[in-house]
Order: structure tokens, then sequence, then C-alpha cells
């Protein structure tokens, strides 16, 4: 017997509604959820680097090993001599230990190395520079000027400018008792200067700072003992650098003829 057409066609059809895939959605195997975080990489402290870390430098002790006063050079007056601002105002230093050439006065001409000598000085301590102001013995010298070793800061170290214008030969060193710390000390840097012919030990034929005792006369009978290398009477009559042709000389205390002006111990510097 045949079955009809219209019982066919409705199994086929059932047959292919079972065999159809679900097309309600589904949640994909791997979606994120609320409730996880992501993990974050580990960071590096914020003090680490790709290299070792180099050691600092110790900052620079700003105070020397020297007890002293700061001050600030205002000018350079000449080559052993310079005006400088502390706490107290401006006052004028003179540089113990040591005589520079002379600028001369009077109508008398400047000592040989006289510019140089000041040169240097200006070229150690230029107006602005910070330098430190050591006190010897006395305070002042009877112009009232400070006495002083004056050190500046150079290259990391400390430098006593006194003893530096003598190594480079434009001062010679001189004892001012009491004011002798640092005697030995600029005796020996004269020594090198000397050695090696620096500055005014080569420019001058005959330092005028440093010169060569005049002959004593014979007898000393009646020569005053304050002018050790010439033979000055002692007064009355006064005498005056005018009226003795000798120049820079030995003074000794008590000076009776005040031939010693500035009291550094040479006699009739300039005139």
């Amino acid at each position: 017997m045949t079955m009809p057409r219209w019982i066919v066609l409705l199994a086929l059809l059932l047959v292919a509604c079972r065999a159809a895939p679900s097309t309600s959605p589904t949640t994909p195997a791997h979606q994120p959820t609320g409730m996880l975080t992501p993990v974050s990489s580990p960071r590096l402290p914020a003090t680490a680097t790709a290299t070792p870390a180099r050691p600092a430098r110790a900052p620079m002790t700003a105070t020397p090993a020297i007890t002293g006063e700061t001050a600030q050079v205002v000018t350079v007056i000449d080559g052993d001599t310079l005006t400088v601002r502390t706490a107290s105002g401006e006052a004028v230093v003179r540089l113990i230990g040591i005589d520079a050439p002379e600028r001369g006065t009077a109508g008398q001409s400047a000592e040989c190395y006289f510019e140089e000598a000041t040169a240097t000085l200006r070229l150690l301590t230029p107006p602005g520079t910070i330098v430190i102001l050591e006190r010897d013995v006395s305070e002042t010298d009877r112009y009232g000027r400070l006495l002083r070793y004056v050190w500046i800061e150079q290259d990391g170290r400390w430098l006593l400018v006194n003893e530096e214008l003598v190594r480079r030969g434009a001062a010679v060193a001189r004892r001012y008792p009491p004011d002798v710390r640092y005697a030995d000390r600029l005796e020996a840097a004269q020594r090198q200067a000397q050695h090696e012919r620096r500055g005014l030990w080569d420019a001058c034929t005959a330092p005028s700072q440093s010169p060569a005792p005049l002959p004593a006369p014979s007898p000393r009978s009646g020569c005053d003992p304050s002018y050790p290398d010439l033979c000055l009477p002692p007064p009355p009559p006064d005498l005056d650098c005018r009226d003795i042709p000798q120049r820079r000389f030995r003074v000794l205390p008590p000076d009776p003829h005040r031939l010693d002006a500035d009291g550094d111990g040479i006699g009739c510097e300039s005139g």
C-alpha cells in the first residue's frame, strides 16, 4: 500500500528539527568575571638603578683647621696690603711675616718688582674673594692695620697667601716678633724661590727687599745701636731719611730717629 506523501514530509521535518543546534546564547569558557583582578608586574624600588651607585663625596669642610675671621677682599693696595670687609666693617690688612716691594713716595720711584708683586697678590685675592684672617699675637700695627695671615681656598685646599707670595718671589720673608708663628715656613719658601730664581730673585739684580748689610764703620763709638748696619749718631740732632743716603737698612728699637715709619724693622724704605 502506498503511504501518503504528506506523512513522509512531516516525518522529515521532525527529524530536521531535532538535529538543528540550539540557538540560545552561551557564555564563553574564558570570559573574565568581576571577581578577578589583574596581577601587576613587580616594580623596582625607587632607589634602584641599573648600575651600582657611586659613593657620594664627602662635603668640603667650610672652615679650615685654623682659627680666624671670614672676610671679603675689597681691593689690593700693594704686594702685602689689602682692604677687606668683615662683619664689623672695612679694614686694612697688612700680611705679616713678609715684605713686598714698596710703591715709592715723595717723588721716589717704586722699588724693583713693585708692580709685579702687587699683581701677584691681586691674582691670588681679587676683589670679592672670601678669605680667612688668622691672627698671631699682635692685633694691629702702629697705623691701625690688622696684622694677619691670609688664607684662601684653592683647588680644594687652604692656601696661606703670605707663604705663596714668598714662594713666587713676590715678597721676602721677614721675622716681626712676636708674630712668628709661620716664620720657618716662610723662610723655607724663600729658600725655594731663591734657588729657582723666581720673581724678584731673577728680575732684580740686587733685590731691594733683602739689602746686603752695609759695612759697619770702625770703631763703633758714637754710633746708635738702633742702626747696626750703618753708623748714625744718637740724637740730637734728629735725622730724617732725607739726611742720609742709605736705604732699607735694619732698625732696632727704640729707633730714636724714627726712621722705620711702618714698624717693619726696615728703615728709609721709600725716601
